[in-house]
């Protein structure tokens, strides 16, 4: 877990892992610079629970989510890890049917990630909607464009672990923690979902990344605020430029022609090119709103993306 300013909803979420069906589990805790009470309520948990330990009680320091993340995640020897957030809570069987799902592939010493879906909550964890609903994909091409491998319904193995090489990357390159192993799984392992809801995904409009409704109006937002538009498509070629550093060799066939051709728009390319990179290897994105947005950015907003990399 990594933690930020979270005293309002933390107790709640760290209740609901020590109440888990699963009880062979062990909680490990970065706090990112918090200014609130969060350090002191770690503290506690740590002191009335020996499965939970705050690791950096005596270092805090913010290093942003995704590095602390994967700090966190390398410098921890397990067997099977998850991932989890400060506001959200557990359903009772979330680890246990995580642990159901990847163990076959743990004993065939198959990279693995299982994944579920959400049940999207206000506040006062009042139900909403399901996120996922039939949103979701296992292959490659789909990941460039987009991630539905939400990091705190994520049990990876230890197998996949190893193949992150965690030493070797950039991690100011990448974008999201969990969508970076989600690619990596779609490419060196075996990506499983659970169709039954594992978590309380709690909206309170101060998440990080929270969950965004596809509709009209939100493409019209998008369209008339493309500067954030361009940032997140930026963001996404220069993570897809550390993978394809790192596992360029594992990307056979059309999904190497994807991965070259999204990865030269980091370079100075002709507007017939990428018409024609667009054409030829349209964008994976699930809704036709999304593609139009995608392809609008890249064909007619790209000298903002150049120059925001330059």
């Amino acid at each position: 877990m990594s933690t930020y300013n979270g005293e309002r909803y933390l107790k709640e979420q760290i209740d609901s892992i020590i109440n888990q069906s699963y009880t062979d589990w062990h909680l490990y805790i970065r706090d990112d610079g918090s200014h609130d009470k969060t350090p002191t309520i770690l503290s506690m948990y740590e002191d009335k629970d020996p499965r939970i330990t705050f690791v950096n009680k005596n270092h805090i320091k913010n290093v942003g989510v995704t590095k602390s993340f994967l700090e966190l995640l390398n410098n921890i020897e397990e067997s099977l890890y998850m991932f989890s957030d400060q506001d959200d809570v557990w359903k009772r069987d979330k680890i246990l049917l995580s642990v159901n799902a990847i163990t076959p592939y743990a004993q065939n010493e198959q990279p693995a990630c299982v994944f579920s879906e959400l049940q999207v909550v206000d506040r006062q964890l009042h139900p909403l909607r399901l996120m996922n609903g039939k949103n979701y994909w296992f292959d490659f091409e789909h990941f460039l464009f987009g991630n539905c491998v939400t990091g705190c319904t994520m049990m990876i193995n230890q197998q996949l672990k190893s193949q992150l090489k965690l030493n070797l990357t950039n991690v100011n390159k990448l974008y999201l923690h969990d969508w970076w192993i989600a690619l990596i799984a779609s490419t060196l392992g075996k990506l499983i979902y659970i169709h039954k809801p594992t978590i309380l995904y709690r909206q309170h409009g101060d998440n990080v990344e929270g969950s965004k409704k596809n509709n009209l109006f939100t493409l019209l937002k998008r369209l008339f605020h493309l500067q954030h538009e361009e940032d997140l498509i930026l963001k996404t070629f220069i993570m897809l430029q550390e993978f394809q550093r790192l596992f360029n060799d594992h990307v056979k066939g059309i999904d190497q022609q994807y991965l070259t051709g999204y990865v030269s728009l980091l370079k100075n390319i002709p507007f017939s090119e990428r018409l024609r990179l667009i054409i030829k290897l349209h964008p994976k994105r699930l809704h036709l709103k999304g593609r139009f947005l995608f392809g609008f950015v890249i064909l007619f907003r790209y000298k903002a993306l150049r120059y925001a990399n330059n």
